[in-house]
């Protein structure tokens, strides 16, 4: 009998950015920094999303892996009542397009960032890094939050991001990536520490040429390992790809990926199990139980006063509120047809990953060729029936998928 665990392991690792190009993109934020700096340009360089939460999925691009796609935060140390919005952004990108080593690898300005293109680093696989300038919010701002009951050390980390408009002018966007962050670390944090030194001792042995050659295991970094919660993440993410590249060809009705990642933390803080096979179906199962909203129903869950309502229903209005800043809905262009869509890919997720017991293995394999693709699956986990052959699906491959738009404003 197949391992669960193990299976899914090897799949979320084969979406994952590789150890040698997480150091390279960790290298080059590193080297703008200074670089800025070096401009007069004062600012704290840190990731974001899900380069930052350990949840990077290699995204999909006309049916085909893409490359990696990283957003660091460029943070002025400056007030933003003290800086116009516009002052900030063209400061960083007028330091970077006088800089040769940058302006050849920059992309035309974006709304909220300077995009630069590190192409083909590894096997055909590139790096795009997007740079998200800001500066510090203002304590006017920090105060609601904490008025919010949102918790001091998350609060005191929410910076005003730059947005340029439509008529050319700029305005200010509230944003908390590191509290966020560290929001996330918090729950996260019991199931990455599960044996941990024994998992950065494998890494080490593994990857010896990231390190110096007297390096200990108390010289890996912790965001080179993935707990159990950021696999599920990882492996929800790319069901979610799989199943809007086939259902949704507009990709309007796809939930970000903020919203699997905030969703998956708040269930599994609730979860007794903490081994991957266990924990993937019950978030899961998690996801489901509010799919009873659709029909005007309580979750049970939340009902019985198991847990809080992470999603809900109000007047036709769905929400799903940023963990660090309560007046930020990340469901605000949600209708009840985006919620059906999402629930329908739930139930999709719950039958092709929920079945913690994969007795018939026939069946649990075509499963995740089904949820998370066919020559996906079967090059990661090489599949054999009893008698030899390979595993046959006539599951279809994933259509193009573009790439979503991403919610700068959130977490």
């Amino acid at each position: 009998m197949r391992n669960k665990s193990t299976d899914l392991e090897k799949l979320a690792a084969k979406l994952d950015i590789s150890p040698s190009m997480h150091k390279y993109a960790v290298d080059r934020y590193k080297g703008i920094a200074d670089y800025l700096k070096e401009q007069g340009i004062k600012a704290d360089f840190y990731p974001q999303g899900s380069f930052r939460t350990g949840t990077v999925v290699r995204p999909l691009k006309d049916g085909k892996d893409a490359d990696f796609d990283i957003d660091v935060v460029c943070e002025l140390l400056v007030d933003s009542e003290s800086i116009t919005p516009k002052d900030v952004k063209l400061s960083v990108g007028e330091a970077l397009q006088s800089n040769k080593v940058y302006s050849d690898k920059m992309r035309p300005e974006d709304e909220r960032c300077w995009t630069l293109e590190y192409a083909d680093l590894s096997d055909g696989v590139g790096l795009i890094m997007d740079v998200v300038p800001c500066a510090h919010e203002n304590n006017r701002k920090i105060l609601l939050l904490k008025s919010l009951h949102v918790p001091q050390e998350f609060a005191e980390q929410a910076v005003a991001i730059t947005e340029k408009q439509d008529d050319g002018n700029y305005q200010w966007q509230a944003s908390n990536p590191g509290g966020y962050g560290d929001w996330f670390d918090n729950i996260n944090r019991p199931f990455l520490e599960r044996n941990l030194k024994n998992r950065k001792q494998q890494f080490l042995n593994e990857n010896r040429a990231l390190f110096d050659y007297a390096a200990s295991v108390e010289d890996v970094p912790d965001y080179y390992i993935h707990s159990p919660l950021q696999r599920a993440i990882q492996l929800l993410k790319r069901h979610r790809d799989i199943f809007y590249s086939r259902s949704d060809q507009t990709n309007s009705l796809r939930p970000a990926s903020v919203i699997i990642t905030t969703l998956a933390a708040q269930i599994a803080q609730h979860a007794s199990v903490i081994e991957l096979e266990d924990l993937l179906p019950y978030i899961v199962n998690g996801f489901a139980d509010y799919s009873a909203l659709l029909q005007g129903r309580r979750p049970f869950n939340e009902a019985y006063g198991e847990r809080k309502a992470y999603i809900e229903r109000q007047n036709q209005r769905w929400q799903i509120l940023n963990p660090v800043n309560p007046k930020d809905n990340y469901a605000d262009s949600w209708t009840d047809d985006t919620a059906k869509m999402f629930f329908k890919w739930v139930a999709a997720a719950k039958t092709d990953l929920g079945d913690p017991t994969p007795v018939l293995e026939q069946k649990y394999l075509a499963g995740l060729q089904r949820g998370l693709g066919t020559s996906y699956v079967n090059e990661t986990l090489k599949p054999y029936t009893p008698s030899g052959s390979s595993v046959i699906s006539s599951h279809s491959e994933p259509q193009p998928l573009s790439h979503p738009t991403k919610p700068w404003g959130r977490g």
